[in-house]
């Protein structure tokens, strides 16, 4: 069912329950990525909302997905959720699962599911800087650098927003050879906040091989 949150399109999927996931794509993803997630959801009783994040599936061409424009439209979701069901759960993918954790980390969710997350996004910048030889000072002078695609506006907003707060029950599916996030940062991650890791072997960031999506399938079927 097609559905339209603060002007933000969105897809709920399953018969009706008192349950839902919340399902946050990745780059280049649409909220559309949701439907073979929410036919295993909702053998397990829940409904999946998905929506397209900025710039991407009918939002395609408008504001980029940055946090200033994207966080806020994920608390909508949310708030749009908690007044549907009685209880919310996440499905977050990549810089999703970032997004997700800054603006839901005071928030009530019952479980989350994390496929190939950013956690560290000052960290992740910072790489992105060394290999384009640009230093914070370099960067806080020339405020966007679009050739290696970095902003000081951006950057000063995930040194300050880091993740220190992360209560619910979390699922993480981490590809061995992830190239976005390193193994330390995945594994600091759920030591600290008590988190489940799976690592898939032999993958990278994006899962997308037939080996890599069965694997992906059967952890679903088993911690959704």
């Amino acid at each position: 069912m097609h559905v339209n949150i603060c002007g933000i399109p969105a897809l709920i999927y399953g018969k009706k329950s008192g349950c839902v996931y919340i399902y946050v794509h990745g780059m280049k993803g649409r909220k559309e990525d949701a439907e073979t997630f929410a036919l295993i959801a909702e053998n397990k009783g829940f409904q999946v909302l998905s929506f397209d994040l900025p710039g991407h599936g009918e939002r395609d061409g408008n504001v980029t997905p940055d946090p200033f424009n994207t966080l806020p439209e994920i608390e909508a979701v949310f708030d749009f959720a908690r007044s549907k069901w009685e209880s919310v759960s996440l499905y977050a993918v990549s810089i999703g699962a970032w997004f997700s954790l800054v603006s839901l980390h005071d928030k009530t969710l019952k479980k989350a599911l994390l496929v190939s997350p950013i956690v560290n996004m000052k960290g992740l910048i910072e790489r992105i800087m060394k290999g384009a030889n640009v230093t914070p000072e370099i960067l806080r002078d020339k405020k966007v650098i679009p050739e290696a695609n970095l902003s000081w506006e951006y950057y000063k907003f995930a040194a300050g927003h880091e993740v220190t707060k992360w209560d619910c029950d979390t699922q993480i599916l981490y590809p061995e050879n992830d190239n976005i996030t390193p193994r330390f940062e995945i594994d600091n991650f759920a030591e600290k906040f008590k988190c489940d890791l799976c690592v898939v072997p032999n993958a990278e960031h994006w899962l997308h091989t037939e080996r890599e999506l069965k694997f992906l399938l059967d952890w679903l079927k088993i911690n959704t």
